[in-house]
Order: structure tokens, then sequence, then C-alpha cells
């Protein structure tokens, strides 16, 4: 891992943003914080390679990793930029003066703060391009000060007419959310995949409904002829590649069930030149 970076002064903030942190969309993006650059309680900041965006993203606490799942699996999220500084910094700070909070200085200094938005999110839907911010925080830290930067965080995508969010997640986005991490994380970086063949021939077999996952996989193992991991692989393959729809509301690694809402044939069509 790289050495983390010291953003104390102004002269560190110019020269971060010289080196393009913040700065950037897709694959380009580097974002203004990453793992190595913050304190986090221990086993919380992890990376995980982006599927659409085809770069490290840098999450720093479990709710952020959460939600990353879920907005990656999003089909309106084209871009996932993370750790997202408010610049310039003199706007968060005329914020915070006309709301009358303290604005976020530099620990043990005077120094401003640069602030930042967990999420930005490039949407697209109906032909519209579009932006939402979304803050993430567990529901059980937002103390009074917590409100107070949330709230210059909300006025300053206000000002650039951006819809600001907030997750505080759930049981069953929880749930969601570590069913995508399994599904997926063979697949990332493209060390695994699959071929329209192998595809068509699991697609042929599958059927809606309630399954053991054990009973699955061994059949599709003899099907697609491969080695005793794909049949389980395959399966999490259809679901990350949305070939099939299913109840991500339970967890399907330790409950060892699936339950196979829909099978997109509309998918199979349009892959096919259909």
């Amino acid at each position: 891992m790289a050495r983390g970076r010291k953003l104390e002064t102004l002269s560190d903030f110019n020269r971060s943003l010289k080196n393009k942190y913040g700065l950037g969309e897709g694959i380009d993006y580097k974002p203004w914080l990453r793992v190595q650059d913050v304190k986090s309680k221990k086993g919380q900041r992890t990376q995980v390679w982006g599927r659409k965006t085809g770069r490290e993203h840098h999450l720093l606490s479990s709710i952020e990793s959460q939600f990353f799942y879920l907005a990656e699996f999003s089909d309106s999220v084209v871009d996932i930029r993370e750790q997202f500084p408010l610049l310039p910094l003199n706007l968060s700070q005329k914020i915070a003066a006309t709301l009358g909070v303290e604005h976020p200085m530099v620990p043990n200094s005077a120094e401003p703060n640069i602030m930042t938005t967990d999420f930005l999110l490039t949407c697209r839907h109906g032909g519209r391009e579009f932006y939402r911010a979304v803050s993430v925080k567990p529901e059980e830290g937002i103390d009074q000060r917590t409100a107070e930067k949330l709230d210059i965080e909300r006025i300053w995508w206000g000002l650039l007419g951006v819809e600001f969010l907030f997750f505080t997640g759930n049981e069953i986005t929880k749930a969601q959310s570590s069913n995508l991490q399994w599904a997926t994380s063979p697949f990332r970086s493209g060390i695994q995949t699959y071929s329209p063949s192998q595809v068509e021939a699991a697609l042929a077999i599958l059927k809606s409904g309630k399954h053991l996952l054990s009973d699955l996989c061994g059949n599709l193992v003899s099907i697609i002829q491969g080695r005793s991991e794909d049949g389980l692989n395959i399966m999490r393959y259809l679901i990350a590649e949305k070939w099939i729809d299913v109840d991500l509301n339970y967890s399907i690694e330790s409950s060892g069930g699936v339950d196979i809402l829909s099978i997109n044939h509309d998918k199979r069509q349009v892959s096919n030149g259909g």
C-alpha cells in the first residue's frame, strides 16, 4: 500500500490538487482521501476494484462498503466517485458562517479542512444524466456536530442543483450488500468469466423458485463441463451479470439456498443481437 499523504495545510491541499486528487471521472478519478490517508477503526477500511469504473475504490467504513455494492449494482448508476472534495474551500466556509456553525478544522490545527462527501454518483435514466451526492453514516453515529456538517454538505450541493441524499442502512440493505459482495467478488478486475455458450447452457436448466444451492451447483458443473468450483462460481456470475434475478434480502451464502425470481430472457436476446 502506498504511503499516506499529509493533509494539514493549504500547501498540502494545493499539492494534492496539482496531483489530481479529487479530480477526474471514471477510471481517471482519484479520491481526495484514500484508506492510507485517514485513521479508522481496525478492519473497517477497504479497497475494492470497481467493475463499472475499472479502478480501486477507497472505502473508509463498513457502511461505505455496504452502500458501494448497492450503488454499483444499480442500473442507473454509471460512475461512482467516493471521498469527493467540496471545493472551493471558501464556499463551504461561507455556508458554515451563514449557518452559524464551526467549519471543520484540521485536527490539532487552526487550519480549515477540506470537507468531503462520501459518494458522488453519476446516474442515467430515461435519456437524462444527473448527479446524486450521498452521505453514509450509521444512524446511531449522528450527533449534533455530525448534523451540523451534514447541513453544510446539503446546502453546498443544493447550490449546485444536485440532490443530496442520506444513507444509514438497515438489516435488509446489509443482507443485500453482503450478497452482492459474495456474488461479484470473483469477477473483479477481469479475473474470472464464462463464455456465452456456458451461460446459455446454465440458463437452460434454471427455473424460478427456491433451490438448495448445492443441488443447483452440482447440476451446473455437469452442464457446463467445468471444474467443481465452477458450479458455485457460475451461479455467482449469473447473479453478478443480472442474467438471473434472485432474492437478495437474506444471506444466500449462510442459508445455503437461493430463490430465483426470474430469468432474464430479454437480456439473453440483446446479448445475442436480437
